[in-house]
């Protein structure tokens, strides 16, 4: 079977998996939620910091995720714990484009660091996982989800389809050899177009700035993906795992999910000041 074959098979099981989930209801999503959250742990402690899942340490940080996950989201529904997480979450994230932009690939920073501590590597996954039920924290729910992965799909769409019919420019070849400044425009303005129409689809709202809002939610989850492929150069790794047919790891397929996820909340919360949500 060809890679694209594979790839369209495993992304239309995701799409049938999320979609069941959330029809379901918000457990069930919740808890797609922890196993897509402990999968993407296990890529970046096995895979990464070479840890073996027999170990303590490896069996403690699942532990824990899985625990406060639970507590948090699913048991008591926490808020001021989800705020705290999000807001933690996101200084993690001005910290990780601080790494991106100005620690040199050559220094090895995020090597050198999981080898001092193995575990370190994991908070990049831990922190905006356990605070994603931020997002639950509404009737609308399932609106913002939706919209959170039409904001990383468009974005990675676009890119990959700007890119590959109108790429000249590279973006960042030290990094990402294969994104284009053609591409990452082209993803912004897929991502502004669809990002605004599924908003006012769904809320009934418009101005003329959501555009501009929505593309930069397109380039932050950019950003998200950038630093998940300087890890992967450090670390000499092509893909986080082989576990999704045609698509490599869970942590390879919500990298900029993540990432985008703590800055989505102010944005949510800022396009929605006037609407009940």
């Amino acid at each position: 079977m060809s890679n694209t074959k594979q790839r369209i098979i495993s992304a239309l099981i995701m799409a049938i998996l999320v979609v069941l989930c959330v029809f379901f209801g918000k457990m069930p999503t919740l808890i797609l939620v922890m196993l897509v959250g402990i999968l993407c742990i296990d890529e970046l402690l096995v895979n990464f910091a070479e840890l073996t899942r027999k170990s303590f340490f490896y069996k403690y940080i699942i532990f824990f995720f899985t625990l406060f996950f639970l507590f948090i989201n699913v048991f008591f529904e926490a808020k001021l714990s989800r705020s705290f997480f999000t807001i933690s979450a996101l200084f993690l994230n001005i910290f990780l484009i601080y790494y991106l932009f100005k620690i040199p690939l050559q220094e090895n920073f995020m090597k050198k660091s999981t080898e001092k501590n193995p575990g370190l590597l994991s908070v990049i996954a831990i922190l905006p996982i356990v605070s994603f039920g931020i997002h639950f924290e509404t009737d609308h729910w399932r609106h913002i989800l939706g919209l959170l992965l039409i904001v990383t799909i468009s974005m990675d769409t676009g890119a990959w389809f700007f890119g590959k019919n109108f790429g000249r420019v590279k973006l960042w070849p030290e990094i990402s050899p294969k994104k284009t400044v053609e591409g990452f425009v082209g993803g912004m303005f897929t991502t502004a177009l669809l990002g605004t129409l599924a908003w006012h689809y769904l809320f009934n709202d418009y101005q003329w700035y959501y555009s501009v809002i929505f593309a930069a939610c397109g380039a932050v989850s950019q950003v998200g993906d950038l630093v998940q492929s300087k890890i992967k150069r450090e670390f000499g790794i092509k893909d986080s795992s082989n576990l999704i047919p045609g698509h490599g790891g869970i942590y390879d397929r919500i990298d900029s999910l993540i990432f985008l996820s703590p800055f989505f909340v102010f944005v949510v919360k800022y396009l929605g000041r006037h609407l009940p949500l």
